[in-house]
């Protein structure tokens, strides 16, 4: 036998390997997402009240926003683009807001009970 023979044998046995693995993953593919199904509409729609209104979860409060500026006029630079500061101003979901340090912030959103609003930092150009 050549090397070239085995090269055919070899091709010949990889091609083979990939269809056959191909031919039995998508029926398997298929039989999994009729089992499974799609996932199902929730029969209900949660929706959190701030303020005898509903919360906008893009929109800040204007107890956040003043809160923002408040700490601008004290010489922070503050940005909706997370960065690591220990000044963060989240908006809880009763529409209030506060400054917090960055561990207490991510606590506050991981457990869905605000939003962070704005990370403020020392204003270099000051």
């Amino acid at each position: 036998m050549t090397t070239i023979d085995l090269a055919r044998r070899g091709s010949h046995l990889v091609r083979s390997s990939v269809l056959s693995f191909v031919v039995s993953f998508v029926p398997a593919v298929v039989v999994a997402e009729e089992v499974v199904g799609p996932p199902s509409e929730p029969d209900h729609q949660q929706v959190v009240l701030c303020d005898h209104g509903p919360c906008d979860a893009d929109r800040p409060s204007a107890a956040a926003a003043a809160m923002v500026d408040q700490l601008v006029g004290q010489g922070l630079r503050c940005t909706v683009r997370p960065r690591l500061t220990d000044t963060v101003v989240v908006e809880w979901l009763s529409g209030e807001a506060a400054v917090l340090p960055f561990d207490d912030a991510l606590d506050v959103a991981a457990h869905r009970r605000g939003w962070l609003r704005s990370y403020c930092v020392p204003d270099a150009a000051r």
